[in-house]
């Protein structure tokens, strides 16, 4: 009886060891899993480096003017930046059909465009923005654009301003 005791106890023994290695070895895989999100890029650098107002696009649905005033040239560091226009829709009541279009497309140092395009059918005003890596080091330029229409989208008025970009 003492042997079959014996035995017992060492398989016992053997089992809880095996059982807290098992669960050692799951700790530590869990532990190392990297979080991955879907539709993100790691750009490896420490975060963004500049915000960059860049201008600001006006529009009046009363009077049908558009108008663009740009910052001149601008200059940020190479890697990932933030670049922002503001805007504003003056005499346009909602849903009138009037309504305007705001557009921002900044060019990174290998000529790609990132734009991002805003339409709006009342009076307001905001911010649109574009954030990129920049691809490098070299020359480029940025544009604003807005164009203000009637409730057949017929244009009445459009601007656009451009300006330098250097990264740096």
């Amino acid at each position: 009886m003492k042997t079959r005791n014996g035995s017992i106890t060492a398989w016992a023994v053997l089992a809880l060891v095996v059982l807290a290695s098992v669960g050692a070895v799951s700790a530590a895989q869990a532990q190392s899993q990297e979080s991955i999100e879907v539709g993100t890029e790691d750009t490896g650098d420490i975060g963004i480096l500049a915000v960059e107002e860049l201008g600001v696009m006006y529009t009046d649905g009363d009077a049908d003017t558009a108008s663009v005033t740009t910052y001149g040239p601008i200059t940020v560091p190479p890697g990932y930046n933030t670049f922002k226009a503001k805007y504003y829709n003056s005499n346009d009541e909602d849903n009138d059909g009037q309504g305007a279009l705001y557009r921002l497309t900044v060019y990174d140092a290998q000529g790609m465009a990132h734009t991002k395009q805003i339409k709006v059918d009342w009076a307001t005003s905001g911010t649109i923005e574009v954030s990129f890596d920049s691809r490098g080091t070299g020359d480029a330029y940025y544009e604003l654009w807005c164009e203000t229409h009637d409730w057949l989208d017929t244009t009445k008025a459009t601007d656009i301003g451009t300006g330098d970009l250097d990264y740096v």
